[in-house]
C-alpha cells in the first residue's frame, strides 16, 4: 500500500470473522474502495464455538461453507443439574447447531474477503488520528488513508473511542467471563450416534452456565458466570465443578485428574449490544464491538448477522449526503430483527429452570431458545 492512498469509502478494523464477512459483503458486486486492517495487539484464543445452522443462510456467499467448514454437529441439549441424576434432554432428528473451531471459522471468512480480492494489511501500528465533516485520518503502518467511514469489529485505544464519540468500556452488567479448557481427543465422553451438547443452566446453584462442547478433534469444557461474581467463584473452581457434575451424571468418562493449568479465560458482552450504541461518528460497531453476543452465549450468528447489516448500511449511506444520518437505519433494522435473539430466555430462566427437568415440553422449547434463538413462550 502506497504512504499516500486515495481517499478510501471504507476501513474495516479487527480480526473477528465478522470484520472479513463485512469486508466482503463490501466487495461483492461493488466497486467500493474498502481496505481491511487488524488492530495491533488485539488477538482472540483459539476455542470452540456454537454455530446456529441458520448462519450458512444469512448471504449467499456463506451457503457454500457449511460443506468446507470443519464441523462437529449436534443434535439437541442434555440438561444436568448439580445432583446427580437430575437432568433432562432434547434430541432431534435433524442438526440443531455445529461446533467449529473460531480459527477454523476465522479463516474461512477470511478466504471470503480474499475472494472478493478485499485489500488487507496487518500492521504493527495503527491510530485514528482525526475525525471531520469529510471523512476519517488514520495511520495505517506507515500509510496515511482517509476512508469516508469505519466499521469497527475490535475496540480502538480510550483515546480513540473518545474521538469517535464510543463508550471506554462496557459497564459490569454484560460482562459475562468465559473460561475454557480443550482436551485433545474426542473419545472422553459418550454422547451417542446423534451427539447433544451437555448443559448446565444452573451450576454451583447460581445460575452459572456451563458446557462440554464435542469439537471435530477434541472436546471443550467452559463455564460463563456474570464478572461482578469472579470474587465470589474463582473460574478455575468453577470449571473444576463443571468437571465433577459431569463425572457424577457419568458423562465425562475418566478418572485422572483434569488440571485446569491450561485453562483460559475472555471477558465476553453478553447482549451488550441491547445497552451500547451501534453507531458513533462514521462508525458502525459489528461483532465484538457492538457486543453482538447473544445472552445464551452464542456469537457467530449475531455477530455475522450484524456484518451484514453493517455492509448494506454502509453501502446505502456512501451515496447519500449527509453520511452520518444515512447511518442511523442500521440501529434500527437489526433492533427490530435481532434484539430477542440477543436477550435469549435468561429473564424468565429461574422460573423455567424447575419446569426444565419435569417436563419434556419445556426442555425442547429452551433447547430450541439457546441454540437457534426460539422464542420459549409461545
Amino acid at each position: 500500500m502506497a504512504k499516500h492512498d486515495p481517499q478510501l469509502d471504507v476501513l474495516i478494523l479487527g480480526e473477528h470473522p465478522a470484520a472479513y464477512l463485512c469486508a466482503a459483503l463490501l466487495k461483492y458486486k461493488t466497486k467500493l474502495r474498502v481496505l481491511h486492517s487488524t488492530i495491533p495487539g488485539e488477538s482472540w484464543p483459539d476455542r470452540l464455538q456454537i454455530i446456529n445452522p441458520e448462519l450458512f443462510d444469512l448471504h449467499p456467499l456463506m451457503e457454500p461453507l457449511r460443506k468446507k467448514l470443519e464441523m462437529s454437529t449436534v443434535y439437541g441439549l442434555h440438561f444436568v443439574a448439580d445432583a446427580p441424576g437430575l437432568g433432562s434432554e432434547h434430541r432431534s432428528r435433524s442438526a440443531m447447531a455445529y461446533v467449529a473451531s473460531y480459527r477454523a471459522i476465522r479463516l474461512a471468512m477470511l478466504k471470503l474477503a480474499e475472494a472478493q480480492e478485499v485489500d488487507m494489511v496487518v500492521p504493527r501500528s495503527l491510530q485514528i488520528c482525526r475525525l471531520d465533516e469529510g471523512g476519517v485520518e488514520v495511520t495505517v503502518g506507515k500509510s496515511h488513508v482517509r476512508p469516508k467511514m469505519l466499521v469497527l469489529a475490535g475496540m480502538p485505544s480510550i483515546a480513540e473511542c473518545k474521538l469517535l464519540g464510543l463508550p471506554e468500556a462496557w459497564g459490569p452488567d454484560v460482562v459475562h467471563r468465559y473460561t475454557f479448557l480443550k482436551l485433545p481427543g474426542a473419545k472422553w465422553p459418550d454422547l451417542g450416534g446423534r451427539p447433544v451438547i451437555p448443559m448446565s443452566l444452573n451450576l454451583h446453584d447460581m445460575l452459572f452456565w456451563a458446557w462440554l462442547l464435542p469439537g471435530p478433534r477434541c472436546i471443550q469444557l467452559a463455564v460463563q458466570q456474570p464478572a461482578e461474581t469472579l470474587s465470589k467463584v474463582a473460574p478455575r473452581a468453577l470449571l473444576s465443578h463443571w468437571v465433577s457434575v459431569l463425572r457424577a451424571h457419568g458423562i465425562l468418562a475418566g478418572k485422572a485428574d483434569i488440571s485446569m493449568e491450561q485453562a483460559q479465560s475472555i471477558d465476553l458482552p453478553l447482549g451488550g449490544a441491547l445497552v451500547h450504541e451501534g453507531v458513533a461518528n462514521r462508525t458502525l460497531l459489528i461483532g465484538p464491538a457492538g457486543g453482538f453476543f447473544s445472552a445464551t452465549g452464542e456469537e457467530m450468528y449475531p455477530s455475522c448477522w450484524s456484518a451484514i447489516y453493517a455492509a448494506d448500511a454502509a453501502k446505502r449511506a456512501l451515496k447519500e449526503t449527509h453520511l452520518q444520518d444515512a447511518l442511523q437505519p442500521y440501529r434500527h433494522k437489526w433492533r427490530t430483527t435481532l434484539g430477542d435473539y440477543l436477550r435469549g430466555p435468561q429473564q424468565n430462566l429461574r422460573f423455567l429452570l424447575p419446569l426444565v427437568y419435569r417436563n419434556q415440553i419445556m426442555t425442547s422449547r429452551l433447547s430450541e431458545s439457546i441454540l437457534l434463538g426460539k422464542s420459549v413462550v409461545r
